[in-house]
């Protein structure tokens, strides 16, 4: 759910499209739960994901290492071992050309480890971000060739490098790729290339990633499991999001279990300046805490400094590496807050309303975080998109790709590698290097692509939904009993549960930029929190009165000080029905006119110092509004409507209700406040100007509002109905009574009813409590 602020643009917009699982078979639930000794939550959740016998979900539950496939099942992985074997018997300068990111990081620490190990002669390099690009670079191999290596082992690259590795080959320098990434048609003519889904290799599992491929080398080359490696490959495979099914679920679970020894210096000291309880580490934990400090250093800093980290065995060391890295970290978040305000700004410019895929290009961007402000981007658009920056001169542009399921980026930029000068990836992520001047090209390219592939950026993802909670029943037995089922991830989704017609109380924001939002709902013994990151928009939402609010949440835990708090994060919001905020207020700001949405304002003057603000298209009076479709519109009522009528009128038509009806309410006189006369002040009045004739007015109005004791404002009131109703004349400035026959019921004149009108409405709409306007205003909108 998005609450925009965008003008023109729907408040409430879900961002998923919700989908319950099928209801499981409640005789195969209850045999799970027995046979398994599970949890009822527990066994439902396996039975909808397809284990239908008790030794079915032994097997899963303890990632069973039989499900770890042997290695030299992998393509030319005999080649490869045969190949490094020989370089260490001779004595060869090994050199291990990595990546920066936390997969390639990892992959380098487990090939640097293993081949220190077996005795061979060996250093490893991690390319430069910015100088090097992503994957071999020409030059760093000539260097590396010049200063003696006379066998590269890449890992986690290296299968887009023919242009380099081919050439290489030529010299008589071998390379032995390891890999994992998109295969291209044309491939290096490496000395092997090990490669989970090479074409036509047997290999059973194509979701390894590089480390993963990297763990399987170090296992043929040793000849024994490298239980002690597994830590890193937890790290490696978390961090780049690779499906947590077959042998990764059983790769990445021991690996946690040996990340939670804390026996690598380096790592233990990470662990602790993340403030993560190393003890009990979780995939969430590696995947929000861990990973993107790694990832950090090949953003903003030097790689290798994560190698060293991870391999280090000096305490001393580990801690002065830990204390870099997160100063890196820091870095990053820096500057990716700087780089989101321009991207966001571009990404909701008026020529990017209608592209299916972004491609953002700044000057000066730091290209090291561009990856992850596609990644915000695409979050908060729907869009895949890419985020590319030029430095110097401007005429080339290096960016990053996010995309997810609904739209493959890889094989919508695979064929067009002539509109770029580098590309590599994934279906969901992408590098790639282009010059500027076709940038038109690519975006036309990119809106072709998304045809062929029939990808409809508006209509959202599917959320899978594992069933439906009470905030009751939300505790922290209920979290760890739903941790038997991870590592989560790509094939092994963390439960995402509906919780039906909630009611926040508590609702504030967080961060130093408000950017974040928490609220608290009713739990079994105590209040649990919702905590949602990156809706700080939707505080007044969740605030709001009407309508109902569903949320998909998954369970999670707050440990903090040693205190474990169960709490629930957010991932999306259904509202159904008009939601009513309640801003009133008595003095109008320019804040109040940030939201999106139409604005109904009475006063005409007024009306015209709104436009600027909102637009003249959404600056409506109470005649346009009620001839537009307000259906699923966000209404802002900017002032005070002249009666109760009126405001129902608004949507007396054969629209919809609107999904909001926000409240200002300003009013710069208050009928409620100044009171209605009574028929003992009409009476006092009247006796006084039969007593007073010849009054200045309204020259003495003030002596005579003292004199009777009565405010201004009334007595100027009754003076008009007296006026009205022939009871005074006022000519040149002069009051007079004058003589009347008959009687007249002042309670009919038309002054004496907008009055009554303006005090009901003040009444009824501003100084009444909000769930009482809340339920007039539903009310009246049942009605129309």
């Amino acid at each position: 759910m998005l609450v925009k602020k965008v003008k023109g643009e729907n408040m409430v917009k879900t961002r998923f499209k919700w989908k319950f699982a099928d209801a499981a078979d409640p005789v195969v639930i209850k045999e799970l739960a027995a046979g398994a000794q599970v949890s009822p939550v527990v066994a439902d959740l396996l039975a909808k994901r397809g284990y239908k016998t008790t030794d079915a979900v032994q097997s899963f539950l303890k990632a069973d290492p039989q499900t770890i496939h042997d290695p030299h099942q992998l393509h030319d992985m005999d080649k490869a071992v045969d190949r490094i074997q020989e370089a260490i018997e001779r004595g060869e300068q090994i050199t291990i050309y990595g990546d920066y990111d936390a997969d390639g990081i990892t992959s380098t620490a487990v090939m640097y480890e293993t081949l220190q190990a077996v005795g061979a002669k060996v250093n490893y390099y991690i390319p430069n971000r910015f100088k090097d690009g992503y994957g071999p670079n020409a030059a760093a191999y000539q260097r590396l060739i010049d200063q003696g290596t006379q066998l590269f082992v890449t890992v986690d690259n290296g299968v887009s490098g023919k242009d380099v590795i081919d050439p290489v080959m030529a010299q008589g320098v071998d390379v032995v790729i390891t890999d994992h990434h998109e295969l291209p048609e044309d491939l290096p003519n490496a000395v092997a290339t090990v490669h989970p889904q090479y074409p036509g290799s047997d290999y059973p599992f194509a979701g390894l990633s590089g480390v993963g491929v990297v763990f399987k080398v170090a296992w043929a080359l040793t000849d024994e499991f490298p239980a002690e490696l597994l830590d890193l490959v937890a790290i490696g495979e978390i961090a780049d999001v690779v499906s947590v099914a077959d042998e990764n679920r059983a790769l990445i679970t021991m690996g946690l279990q040996e990340l939670r020894q804390g026996l690598r210096p380096g790592l233990h000291a990470l662990v602790e300046a993340a403030g993560l309880n190393e003890s009990h580490l979780t995939d969430q934990d590696i995947g929000f805490g861990i990973a993107p400090r790694l990832n950090a250093l090949g953003r903003v800093a030097d790689a290798s400094l994560g190698v060293q980290l991870l391999t280090t065995l000096d305490e001393e060391e580990g801690q002065r590496l830990a204390a870099q890295v997160e100063a890196a970290n820091q870095q990053r978040r820096q500057l990716v807050d700087q780089v989101m305000v321009a991207a966001s700004t571009q990404a909701r410019a008026a020529e990017n309303k209608d592209q299916p895929v972004l491609v953002l290009l700044g000057h000066d961007w730091h290209q090291g975080i561009l990856g992850i402000v596609a990644s915000r981007i695409r979050e908060q658009t729907g869009k895949p998109t890419i985020v590319a920056s030029t430095t110097g001169d401007g005429q080339v542009a290096k960016a990053s790709g996010r995309s997810d399921d609904r739209f493959n980026l890889f094989t919508a930029l695979d064929a067009h590698r002539d509109l770029m000068t580098a590309f590599g990836g994934h279906p969901a992520a992408c590098g790639l290097s282009f010059a500027v001047d076709r940038l038109d090209d690519l975006r036309s390219t990119l809106r072709d692509e998304a045809a062929k592939q029939d990808f409809d950026w508006q209509q959202p993802a599917p959320l899978f939904l594992a069933g439906q909670l009470k905030s009751q029943e939300v505790s922290t037995q209920l979290f760890d009993e739903l941790q038997k089922l991870a590592p989560f991830g790509p094939d092994n989704e963390e439960p995402v549960f509906e919780l039906h017609d909630v009611h926040p109380t508590k609702v504030r924001t967080m961060g130093k930029d408000n950017s974040h939002l928490k609220f608290m709902l009713p739990g079994k013994q105590a209040d649990v929190a919702v905590v949602a990151f990156g809706w700080g928009d939707a505080a007044q939402l969740f605030a709001a009165q009407g309508g109902q609010i569903d949320i998909a949440a998954k369970v999670a835990i707050n440990e903090w000080h040693g205190q474990r708090q169960v709490q629930l994060m957010l991932v999306d919001v259904r509202v159904h029905g008009t939601m009513i905020l309640d801003e009133r207020t008595a003095h109008l700001r320019p804040d109040h006119f940030q939201s999106a949405g139409e604005y109904v304002v009475y006063d005409e003057r007024l009306r015209e110092n709104v436009a600027p603000h909102v637009g003249v298209t959404h600056t409506l009076s109470p005649t346009a509004a009620r001839q537009l479709d307000l259906a699923g519109k966000t209404v802002t009522l900017v002032d005070l409507p002249d009666s109760l009528t009126s405001f129902k009128q608004l949507f007396d038509n054969d629209s919809g209700a609107p999904a909001v009806v926000r409240l200002l309410l300003a009013s710069r006189h208050s009928a409620y406040l100044s009171g209605l006369p009574t028929r003992s002040d009409f009476a006092q009045v009247f006796k006084f100007l039969k007593r007073y004739s010849q009054l200045q007015w309204p020259g003495q109005r003030l002596a005579m509002s003292k004199y009777l004791k009565m405010n201004e404002e009334r007595l100027n009131f009754v003076i008009q109905v007296f006026s009205e109703a022939g009871f005074v004349t006022i000519r040149h400035g002069v009051l007079n009574l004058q003589p009347t026959s008959g009687k007249t019921d002042i309670k009919q004149t038309t002054r004496y009813q907008q009055q009554l009108a303006r005090y009901q409405a003040e009444k009824t709409l501003l100084y009444e409590d909000a769930a009482t306007v809340t339920q007039w205003i539903l009310q009246c909108l049942k009605m129309n």
